[in-house]
């Protein structure tokens, strides 16, 4: 893996994570807490983040073979995944491949974990380009750079728990919906691109 496929990695996992889409769900979650709940909820949230993208990152791809799934299905299955997360910030509306609003009323830790860390920050967009990834980067070191990128991803989600009333003042809500469009097309032509090379993975004869 290059340093341009590093960067291509993480950016695109960052639109898929997408944070500013996530701040409606985040300040509702949160809306009765004090700053040092919030701080607390962002950490775990954060954390438990980091947890589940690795483990995907290590064990997806084998998950895989031993389930007897071939990599092209997979590509096939999150790019229609992505497509309709990336119609849904088209749209600027709130995919509920991500989270439904029965999850946003969750309160306390376990609305740390569901359904912030999964799945608004590592949702099915996010689980699907990590294995996609690992399966076309083999190796021990391209593992630990696609690693090192969800973490970074992580991270940027956790600054945005941590400072979620601060943006939406600062952005408002025309300026994230803007936002969003922008991501929203960037993701959709990932999504085609990851479906297309699923479907010539199938049909190799469509290649010419």
């Amino acid at each position: 893996m290059q340093l341009s496929d590093f960067a291509n990695h993480f950016i695109g996992l960052l639109v898929i994570a997408n944070p500013l889409s996530a701040l409606p769900a985040v300040l509702r979650i949160t809306r009765n807490q004090t700053l040092q709940e919030k701080r607390h909820t962002g950490l775990v949230s954060t954390f438990t983040a980091v947890i589940i993208m690795l483990i995907v990152t290590w064990v997806g791809s084998p998950l895989l073979f031993i389930l007897g799934i071939q990599l092209p299905s997979f590509q096939v299955a999150g790019g229609v995944i992505l497509f309709m997360i990336a119609l849904s910030m088209l749209n600027a509306e709130e995919s509920s491949i991500k989270h439904n609003p029965e999850e946003v009323k969750d309160k306390g830790d376990f609305g740390a974990v569901v359904p912030l860390a999964i799945p608004i920050i590592a949702g099915p967009g996010a689980i699907s380009t990590l294995i996609v990834s690992v399966s076309q980067y083999p190796g021990l070191l391209n593992q630990l750079f696609i690693s090192i990128s969800a973490i970074l991803v992580c991270i940027c989600m956790g600054i945005l728990l941590f400072f979620a009333v601060s943006l939406e003042k600062l952005f408002g809500k025309s300026g994230i919906n803007i936002i969003n469009r922008l991501g929203g097309l960037i993701l959709a032509a990932i999504s085609i691109e990851m479906l297309a090379n699923g479907v010539i993975g199938l049909f190799p004869i469509l290649k010419g």
